[in-house]
């Protein structure tokens, strides 16, 4: 039991130390909440996917019930370093999902979908930040790939659609921190999903 409560005071402290640490790194000398060399992470859930929407309109039944189809729209993470005050660099990746169940030969229920990949080198411009805010505009260009699937036998499992491998993406966001680490990010823009929000880190 002492051992125990030896181990757990340990923890305790070390965690105590280490948020510290951070908070003390998430603050800004210049009173802004990002300056040259903070780290910025986002992770965000965005829509509308496109392809989903398609097939949503596709696959409505004669009562206009289209509940065979699953539109997961994007889920996506991107990571940046300001390069001064104003500019920052990154990187930004997103997967979108949307299948649908379907009748196919002897009456089996087949799932078939459609994914997109896009990988993409990003720039920032941050403008009118405040020890809180941080509003910025957003381009960005890359990679992508789209792909159809399904499950039923006897047929081509996986098939590459994408026209042009090239993903470009410019918009405006905004982070709002609650504390000097924690708070929350929305974005519009085109390119990958028209409008998307979710939570930021800051190092």
């Amino acid at each position: 039991m002492k051992n125990l409560k030896t181990i757990f005071v340990t923890v305790t402290t070390l965690l105590l130390l280490n948020s510290n640490s951070f908070a003390q790194k998430g603050q800004s000398s210049s009173g802004n909440c990002v300056e040259k060399g903070t780290i910025l992470i986002d992770g965000f859930y965005g829509f509308p996917y496109f392809n989903g929407t398609l097939l949503k309109a596709a696959y409505r039944d004669s009562l206009g019930n289209n509940n065979q189809v699953r539109n997961l729209n994007h889920f996506g993470g991107k990571a940046e370093i300001m390069l001064t005050d104003k500019m920052g660099v990154g990187i930004e990746g997103t997967w979108a999902s949307a299948t649908v169940r379907y009748m196919g030969k002897y009456n089996q229920i087949y799932t078939a979908g459609v994914d997109k990949l896009r990988i993409l080198a990003k720039m920032n411009f941050h403008f009118a930040t405040s020890e809180s805010v941080d509003p910025y505009l957003t381009w960005g260009i890359g990679y992508k790939n789209t792909k159809i699937y399904t499950n039923e036998p006897n047929e081509v499992n996986d098939i590459d659609i994408t026209l042009v491998p090239i993903a470009f993406r410019v918009g405006i966001g905004m982070r709002y921190f609650f504390t000097d680490i924690i708070g929350i990010n929305a974005e519009v823009g085109l390119g990958g999903p028209l409008m998307q929000g979710g939570l930021s880190l800051k190092f």
